[in-house]
Parts: structure tokens; C-alpha cells; sequence
């Protein structure tokens, strides 16, 4: 998406951090967020892995009488010696240094960092990540200049709570396809021809690998442009040409198996129109193709989502805003169940077949959230027909190898210390893999609390809510009854051209302006904070409604709302459709899908491309009761 703020409400009020770690979210929030359902409410947290003796050493240390599951199969009663941020030896009662540092495994499960293989990055979620075990992610998109700033960390090895980046930087798209909607520059793609000029460029760029998007919409009932056939062929030859994976964003069996035929690598889901023969695995197999199913993110279509499952397993764990609120967020789809059911059995056959399995959330899509669902896949890869140890491998060592990364993946000798700690026998119950004593990044312990103990020192407390439910009636032109009130917002702060207009005529606000091409996400409308300075929240928990009237074009808006946290979350949104008469609408605050739906920094109402073009709405009697 876009920046909510006007630059001039920015400087006025000097909230430049506050608002830009704001909007940075803001650019994939609407796309990333589809769905706008109820947010799930937490539940009791269940009693809680027991802590470590003693915080956890760091550098070089030994980890003594552990089960071991070296990447491939488990091993018991194993010491692990770590040297200077690096696996030193893995053995039966090491001969130790008697003045190393030792953490006591009996009882406990040590196994190789997870590696994510399909998320999306941006700020603020390599370190959700990390603090679920998650050392590594495979971002299959994401802005290149982001990618590129976290390169260096990577490749040394140093103190920090986030988790590697390898990335596809850019995606392969077509015009207006997959990929374009996310407020993050694209390059589109016109045919065959501009292939191996576009993977050198990506190669230049840092992609680590080329993503293909090959996806026309017809498993969600939509006609959405895609690459054809010949210019899929054509990129998966330029990118071998220039030694890197072609992977391919594939929904359904038939481009799935075109793609096979091409020369591709890898899918980054699994397809859910139609299960797969024997034949059909047989092919893929043979292949060398591997597979990156995906499940977290297909269960959260209809009423599958792993969410409540997760929370629950979370325990006392910190989750951060961002976490909370996807995995409050669902998509909404009637048939759920027959689109997971069609996934598990298609798994289920590629494993059969001997198809290489990677596990992969696609986080931060509705229902799945950084580090914690990578715990929810392993459960459903075990669904699917995984044994313990293949689903573990599915999130290391397979991982690892499918993408040529040689450092990590394993517990054995010159391997980077990416390392987890799990309360329990983990082969024998999986369930326990969120039951983490410790964490190790390069050989360095992760805080695993360290979210709270900043939240609670940068998080403004909320104001009280005034006892009046009204908002604004515009009686007095463009004012609000408490707060810094009404301003423009448009794209133009991320360099767009939208725009809007605010006027209060016959007592009611009339917001009108056009939205306009330039951006990949192109919105403008009108925000509203309730505070007297913008982005700070008020306490609203004692109600429980939005109410407005509006009236319009009969172009659908959407109500985003900023919470007590909006500089770590994008802003969830409900939608509203006007017409020439007035209507009244009434929004529960729990659709917004956030931890703490009645703590409040900003209510903004947008209209957002598609279409481009003019718009104009007005409401009146805006209130939260």
C-alpha cells in the first residue's frame, strides 16, 4: 500500500519515525491482508516450557546428553561443541574443555535452525521470526533494496535477533499480474524477448534466485493476466544461463506439470484444483523439482486456519502486533475445506513419489504469522504423511540443499550454530517443537523476550476515551469533536499522484479526488485521529461499533484502522460500498483483525485502485459506541 500521512502533517508535528515506520508497512498491507474477518480471541496460555538453568552461553559452549536431530535423523544422547559461532564437533561424551560453558540436553531436543522457504519480508519480521527458532527465510518477494540491506548479516557471523535473508528480490510477472498490486516496484514482463535482459538485472540486483508467477485467477474466480508459456520457458532458460533457480508461483496441476516440461526447479505451492496421479508425481519426481506446499497459508481459507492451534502452542511466548493480526486474518472462502483437503492429499503423493518436500508459510498471508507458523506447517506436513524426521528435514537440511545454501540446514562439524532447543523428546511429539528453551543465531542466543521489554518502553499509553460517542456530525464544517481530527491522505507521500479533497457542505464531510496510475497501489481519502497528536492512541475497549452514514458513487471504500501499535502492523481493513442514497453502516470493532481492536490511533476512509479514476463518498454522524 501506501503512506497514510501528508508530508506536511509529518513535519508539522515531527513525527517522521512514528509515521514512516508506519507506512512502510503500509505498502503491502492491503494485498497481503485480503481478508477481513473476526479477530480470534487469545486464549489461556497452557503451562510453558521450563527456562534454562542459566541464560544461555554464547560463542562456544557445549550442549551435553541432548537428542539430536542432525538435519536427517535423530541421535541420542549426543554433546554438541560449538567453537566460535561454528559446530566444532557433535559426538557421544565429548572430551570438552572443563572450562566451556555447558547447557544440560538431557531430556531435551537439539536441532538445526529452521529455514523458512516461502515468506515475504519486510521491516520488523526477521526478528518475529528468530524468536520462534526460525533462523533463515527464503523470501520469494520482496523489495530488492530491503534484500539488499540485509546481505551483509547473512554473511557474518555476529550478534543479532533477526533471521538470514535469501530472496528473489523482484518477481517475474506480466503486465497488471500477480505481483503488481503490492506497492513494491515491479518490472513486468511483455513476452519471450525481455527475458534474459530481466535476469541479468535481477542477477545485478542480488536476486539470490528467479521467481516466475504463473497464475490467471481461475482457482479464485477471477481473470487475472499471466506470463505465457513461451516467456515462462524463456526465463527459466536465462536464469540457468546465469547459474541461478528458476521457481515458479504455480495454483494450478496443469501449469504446475507445463512448467515441469519447461525446465523449472521448484513450485513455491502446492496446486488445489485437482489432485495429482501417480504418473503425474512420478514425473515431477524424476524432475528433480521440489515443492514448497505451502499448507499454513491453504488452511486459512473458510474455517481452517491453524491459528487458534497456534496460539495455543505460543503459550507465554511474545508475539509481536504484526503476528497477532495475520493470524487473525482469514480468507474468505466457501470452500476451504475441499482446498485444503485437496492440498494434504496432494502432498500426501508427492511424498509417495519421492518429490523433494520443503516446508514453507507464505507468512505474512492472512492466517499464518512469521517464525510461530513454521511450527503449524510441520504439523500439517506431518498430516500429510511426513514422518517426524521429513517434516523436520522439510524445515532444515532440504531446504538448505534445494537452494544451494552449504552453511547451514545440518547440526555437523564447520556448520553455522543456527540452533534450537526444545523441552522434550521432539521425535516422539512434534507438538513440542514450540517448546523452546533457546535459540542460537551464529552461535549467539536469540532474546526471545526482547519484544516486550521494548514495548514497553517506546509504547505510548493509550488516552482515555471522552465520554461522547460522536466523533463528528460536520455541523461546524470539517472538525471533530476531540482529537487532532480530519486530514487528507493520498499516495502522493510515496510519490504518487491521487488526490483528495475534504469539505463539509450541508453538514456532511464530502470527500472527493481521483485515484491515479503511477504506483503499483494507487489509493487517497480521508483520516481521522482521535488523539490530539497523530498516531497516538486512545482506549476505546469500553465499545464496541463504528457507525457512519455514507452515500456515493457505488464504488466500494475501505475503513482501515491504525491500532495502539501502527508502526509495527499494517492497518486492517473493512470494506463499505455506497450508493446515491444514504445508508447506515455499523462495523463491529472486532472485524478488525488486531490484538486490541479498541485501542485507536487513526480511522481512515480510501477508495483504492482498482478502479483508477475520480471518486467521491461523503458520511456524516461518525461515531464509536
Amino acid at each position: 500500500m501506501s503512506r497514510i500521512v501528508s508530508t506536511r502533517l509529518v513535519k508539522r508535528f515531527g513525527a517522521e519515525n512514528t509515521v514512516a515506520r508506519t507506512l512502510m508497512y503500509l505498502a503491502v498491507g492491503f494485498a497481503v491482508f485480503v481478508s477481513f474477518l473476526l479477530a480470534l480471541p487469545e486464549p489461556t496460555p497452557p503451562v510453558t516450557a521450563e527456562t534454562l538453568e542459566n541464560p544461555p552461553p554464547e560463542v562456544s559452549f557445549a550442549i551435553v546428553g541432548a537428542k539430536v536431530f542432525d538435519g536427517e535423523s535423530f541421535l541420542p544422547n549426543q554433546d554438541v561443541w560449538v567453537e566460535n559461532g561454528r559446530i566444532h564437533r557433535i559426538g557421544r561424551e565429548l572430551d570438552v574443555p572443563t572450562d566451556l560453558a555447558r547447557v544440560d540436553g538431557r531430556g531435551r531436543t537439539l536441532l538445526p535452525g529452521l529455514i523458512d522457504g516461502h515468506v515475504h519480508t519486510f521491516y520488523g519480521t526477521l526478528s518475529d521470526a528468530a524468536r520462534f527458532g526460525v533462523t533463515t527465510v527464503l523470501d520469494q518477494f520482496t523489495d530488492p533494496r530491503l534484500a539488499a540491506s540485509k546481505r551483509a548479516a547473512r554473511d557474518t557471523l555476529a550478534p543479532g535477533n533477526e533471521a538470514d535473508l535469501f530472496s528473489a528480490g523482484m518477481l517475474a510477472t506480466a503486465n497488471g499480474g500477480h505481483g503488481t498490486q503490492f506497492g513494491i516496484p515491479v518490472e513486468p514482463l511483455s513476452g519471450p524477448d525481455d527475458a534474459s535482459a530481466w535476469v541479468r538485472a535481477r542477477k545485478a540486483e542480488g536476486s539470490d534466485w528467479i521467481k516466475i508467477i504463473r497464475e490467471d485467477g481461475s482457482t479464485v474466480g477471477r481473470d487475472i493476466p499471466t506470463l505465457d508459456q513461451d516467456t515462462v520457458g524463456a526465463l527459466i532458460a536465462a536464469a540457468h544461463e546465469e547459474d541461478l533457480l528458476a521457481v515458479l508461483h504455480v495454483s494450478t496441476l496443469e501449469h504446475a506439470l507445463e512448467a515441469v516440461a519447461l525446465g523449472a526447479d521448484g513450485f513455491m505451492h502446492v496446486w488445489r484444483d485437482a489432485i495429482i496421479d501417480e504418473v503425474q508425481a512420478a514425473r515431477i519426481a524424476a524432475a528433480g523439482v521440489f515443492v514448497v506446499p505451502t499448507l499454513s497459508v491453504t488452511a486459512s481459507f473458510g474455517e481452517n486456519s491453524m491459528a487458534p492451534e497456534l496460539l495455543e502452542a505460543a503459550g507465554g511466548a511474545p508475539l509481536s502486533p504484526m503476528q497477532r493480526q495475520t493470524l487473525a486474518s482469514t480468507f474468505s472462502n466457501s470452500s476451504g475445506e475441499t482446498t485444503s483437503s485437496v492440498a494434504l492429499e496432494n502432498v500426501r503423493r508427492l511424498r509417495e513419489a519421492g518429490v523433494r518436500l520443503l516446508a514453507g508459510t507464505d507468512a505474512p498471508n492472512p492466517g499464518t504469522a512469521f517464525g510461530l507458523s513454521m511450527h503449524g506447517e510441520l504439523r500439517l506436513l506431518q498430516r500429510a504423511g511426513l514422518s517426524t524426521a521429513e517434516a523436520l528435514s522439510a524445515a532444515t537440511s532440504t531446504g538448505a540443499e534445494a537452494f544451494g545454501i552449504d552453511d547451514r540446514g545440518r547440526i555437523s562439524e564447520g556448520r553455522i550454530a543456527d540452533l534450537i532447543l526444545v523441552d522434550g523428546d521432539l521425535e516422539s511429539d512434534l507438538s513440542l517443537s514450540t517448546r523452546i528453551l533457546a535459540v542460537w543465531k551464529d552461535g549467539y542466543p536469540i532474546d526471545r523476550y526482547r519484544l516486550d521489554q521494548e514495548r514497553q518502553q517506546t509504547t505510548p499509553a493509550p488516552s482515555a476515551a471522552p465520554e461522547t460517542t460522536v466523533i463528528a456530525d460536520f455541523e461546524n464544517g470539517v472538525r471533530a469533536n476531540f482529537g487532532f481530527g480530519w486530514q487528507v491522505t493520498s499516495d502522493q507521500f510515496q510519490g504518487g499522484s491521487s488526490t483528495a479533497r475534504l469539505s463539509a457542505e450541508n453538514a456532511v464531510l464530502r470527500v472527493e479526488g481521483e485515484v491515479a496510475a503511477g504506483l503499483a497501489f494507487s489509493w487517497a481519502g480521508a483520516i481521522y485521529f482521535p488523539n490530539a497528536q497523530p498516531m497516538q492512541p486512545v482506549d476505546f475497549s469500553d465499545r464496541d461499533t463504528l457507525r457512519f452514514r455514507a452515500r456515493g458513487d457505488g464504488r466500494t471504500y475501505h475503513v482501515m484502522l491504525f491500532g495502539a501499535d501502527a508502526g509495527a502492523s499494517a492497518p486492517p481493513s473493512v470494506p463499505f460500498t455506497t450508493s446515491a442514497q444514504w445508508s447506515e453502516i455499523e462495523i463491529p470493532l472486532a472485524r478488525f483483525p488486531t490484538a486490541t481492536p479498541g485501542l485507536i490511533a487513526g480511522l481512515a476512509f480510501v477508495a483504492q485502485a482498482p478502479p483508477l479514476g475520480s471518486f467521491l463518498f461523503e458520511i456524516d454522524d461518525v461515531e464509536i459506541r
